[in-house]
């Protein structure tokens, strides 16, 4: 009976140590099960941070992207700033005489940097005192290199293509003149004595200048610019008067007096310090012959107007180099 009563305490005990062992697995599964949801929770948490930081990284892109320099609106806005200081009052048309250049860069030679456009072979041969060589397809490639504390004086065989030079240096910032009549019609003209003249080179100073970002979008158009394999003047002779006659435009950037005394068939005038305000008035749909009185200032427009996407294009000598041909103009 005894026997009996101990083995029935014993299954009851197992029974119970089982129904214990049960209710605790059972506790801790539930424990788990709690616990389960905040781990899922925080989950959920970590993945919206991420994509809000997402989120937050593409708006910055797209704000980036909205920031980013407008090339179109930017080169019309700083070639039209261009004509904003030439007045009628203003005869310099940014150039300088030789004779006063000489004086200049002898009395004050550490405010004046002189650079040289015309080929290798005539630069060796006798150059202004002091120039260094930049032929005319490595304008933009040199820019760098120039110094931006001083003033950048620019000579070239007539003035036309050191115009072109120094409306671009200008647009990017510096200080630079064309020296009048270039080396054929200014040096040559003012009867200065070639003793002057150095054959001894001088080297281009290392870079030293750091564009800001509209400089670094300027540069790449004005790059484009001098690198065409052209120099964009047009020589009048009989096959420039027949293409004069089909569909394209004359622009004369003279004052009105001198363009009712006499200018070419079909030609409309726009002076040249109202070009930046009248921009507007020039088609951009054929090609522009521009004329002033000698190529110098049609020089610096048609620098400023090609970077606008008009097809410019200046006569050789402007009215002066026209008359010497002979060829016909339209009278009172």
């Amino acid at each position: 009976m005894n026997f009996k009563l101990n083995k029935l305490l014993m299954l009851l005990m197992i029974l119970l140590l089982s129904l214990a062992l049960v209710v605790g697995c059972g506790g801790d599964n539930e424990e788990a099960a709690a616990e389960n949801p905040a781990e899922n929770e925080e989950a959920a948490e970590n993945d919206e941070e991420d994509e809000v930081d997402e989120e937050d990284e593409n708006d910055e892109e797209a704000d980036e992207e909205e920031e980013a320099i407008d090339t179109e609106e930017l080169v019309d806005r700083v070639t039209r700033a261009y004509f904003d200081s030439i007045t009628t009052e203003n005869s310099t048309w940014n150039m300088m005489a030789f004779d006063a250049a000489l004086e200049n860069v002898e009395n004050n030679p550490e405010d004046y940097f002189v650079v040289d456009m015309r080929g290798e072979e005539d630069y060796a041969e006798g150059h202004f005192p002091g120039a260094v060589h930049i032929p005319y397809n490595q304008i933009a490639d040199h820019m760098d290199r120039l110094p931006a504390d001083k003033t950048i004086l620019v000579y070239c065989f007539t003035g036309q293509t050191s115009g072109q030079a120094i409306a671009a240096m200008q647009l990017m910032g510096f200080d630079a003149i064309s020296l009048q009549g270039g080396m054929n019609f200014g040096w040559a003209t003012l009867e200065l004595d070639d003793e002057l003249l150095e054959t001894e080179g001088t080297d281009l100073p290392e870079s030293s200048n750091d564009w800001n970002e509209e400089q670094e979008v300027l540069i790449v158009e004005i790059h484009r610019y001098f690198t065409q394999g052209m120099n964009y003047i047009v020589r009048p002779d009989d096959e420039l008067l027949e293409t004069l006659e089909g569909d394209v435009a004359v622009l004369d950037i003279r004052n009105e007096e001198v363009f009712e005394e006499g200018h070419i068939e079909n030609a409309f005038l726009i002076p040249f310090g109202e070009l930046g305000e009248r921009m507007d008035e020039i088609p951009n749909d054929k090609p522009v012959y521009v004329t002033c009185f000698s190529g110098q200032t049609a020089g610096q427009a048609i620098l400023n107007l090609r970077l606008n996407g008009i097809d410019a294009y200046s006569l050789y000598r402007g009215m002066a180099g026209w008359n010497a041909e002979e060829m016909p103009v339209v009278t009172p």
